[in-house]
């Protein structure tokens, strides 16, 4: 009698446990005992509910990132549109050099803000470098020049007549770790970036030189030298100019030599400096992507090669089209400046592609996030019937199992206080 008892009153107080936890938990099912395949059930949907949930954070960041770039799209659309409206307005044939000049500061600054554009971050990483997120992909150097030697000995020829000697810059500053020399014999500036983009009028170092589009009677004066600004060439047009860069060796022997800037060079080339665009060495192709779905994954940057161009020396660029411009508006060259128009239409071209390809990849998202808020739903409502109490059947039924728990306990208490005694 007192094990049996015993035996149904735990089994009433374990019933009235179990209702007091579904209610305090609201869920049918706290462990696998309660229901094995339920709680199968209910495990896959929360797993699935989680995942819905991580995607879903991905495709926040990820359109974040998106926005970002539509932002930096509309930047540079204001960009080419303001240097186009100059450009127009100085392609014309009344525009005097110094307007021109005018003209060219406002546009440098626009080229900063390029700059500043292709430089923008998201969580601290440059979202124009592909996966080198910690390395900004243009950047403004200011860097004295380093002179190649092989252009200068390959046109030692030129010094007999009046043909123009070019010569490649590099930047003697800056040595670039991904480059490589290409001989056994490393030359001084194989380590050092070759330079192009040079920004207009930041040249230093030439003054008692004459460049050419800035003499005071270019009717009658010679120009010593010009620059390629866009593929950083500085051409050698005078004799002085040439005589800077060539000594006799032995002097009055008529043999040319090209000086070097050696520290030991008694007459070494001009101390050339400048401030140059520097576009990062290395491979900024790498695509980001965010996971959208199961299995799905989308890209949410955009290569810099598509959005700004290439970075080949005869290639072009977005900061190349703008400088481009600014030598035209430098030398007073009205056929360069309609040139630099059609330039800028260029970048501006491929700008409006990569902005219609982020417009096509935002409305793709938004239709993968609405159908995760709709999974979500769904899974939630699953998992819900299946875990989830209704408190309208759960009180009465917990109400029911406190009474027979308590009927229990007095039907406990009348029987266990028998003993031996009351049976002699």
């Amino acid at each position: 009698m007192h094990d049996t008892t015993m035996r149904y009153l735990q089994r009433n107080g374990s019933a009235l446990n179990k209702q007091y936890e579904q209610i305090s938990s609201n869920q049918k099912i706290n462990r696998p005992s309660d229901n094995p395949i339920g709680f199968t059930n209910a495990l896959n949907y929360g797993n699935i509910l989680s995942a819905l949930g991580q995607q879903k954070v991905n495709m926040e960041d990820g359109e974040i990132y998106m926005n970002m770039l539509e932002t930096a799209h509309k930047s540079i659309t204001n960009v080419f549109g303001r240097c186009r409206d100059l450009a127009v307005q100085s392609a014309n044939d009344t525009e005097k050099h110094q307007d021109r000049l005018f003209t060219n500061g406002e546009i440098r600054e626009l080229l900063y803000e390029m700059v500043t554009i292709s430089q923008t971050k998201h969580k601290d990483g440059y979202i124009f470098s592909g996966k080198w997120i910690n390395q900004p992909p243009y950047e403004i150097k200011p860097a004295p020049a380093l002179y190649n030697q092989e252009d200068l000995l390959r046109q030692v020829g030129n010094l007999s007549n009046d043909l123009p000697i070019e010569i490649g810059l590099f930047d003697g500053e800056y040595q670039d770790p991904n480059l490589y020399p290409n001989t056994l014999v490393s030359l001084p500036y194989e380590r050092h970036p070759e330079v192009q983009r040079i920004i207009p009028g930041s040249v230093s170092g030439l003054e008692s030189f004459r460049e050419k589009s800035h003499l005071d009677d270019p009717e009658t004066q010679e120009a010593d030298y010009e620059i390629d600004y866009v593929n950083g060439k500085l051409i050698l047009l005078s004799d002085a100019a040439k005589a800077a860069f060539y000594k006799e060796d032995p002097p009055s022997s008529g043999t040319f030599v090209p000086k070097t800037q050696d520290i030991t060079e008694t007459d070494p080339p001009p101390n050339m400096s400048f401030d140059y665009i520097y576009r990062n060495s290395i491979d900024m192709s790498g695509e980001i992507y965010r996971e959208v779905s199961t299995g799905i994954t989308m890209k949410v940057n955009t290569n810099p090669d598509d959005l700004f161009g290439k970075k080949g020396q005869n290639d072009t660029d977005s900061f190349k089209e703008i400088i481009s411009l600014m030598q035209g508006l430098w030398y007073n060259d009205q056929p360069q400046i309609n040139r630099g128009i059609d330039n800028l239409d260029k970048g501006e071209e491929r700008n409006l592609a990569q902005q219609a390809i982020e417009g096509a990849r935002q409305n793709r998202l938004s239709t993968i996030y609405d159908r995760n808020d709709y999974f979500t739903i769904d899974n939630t409502a699953a998992k819900g019937a299946l875990q989830d109490i209704e408190l309208e059947k759960a009180a009465p039924q917990f109400a029911l199992a406190e009474a027979v728990y308590n009927a229990s306990l007095q039907m406990a208490a009348t029987i266990m206080q028998r003993t031996l005694m009351d049976y002699l």
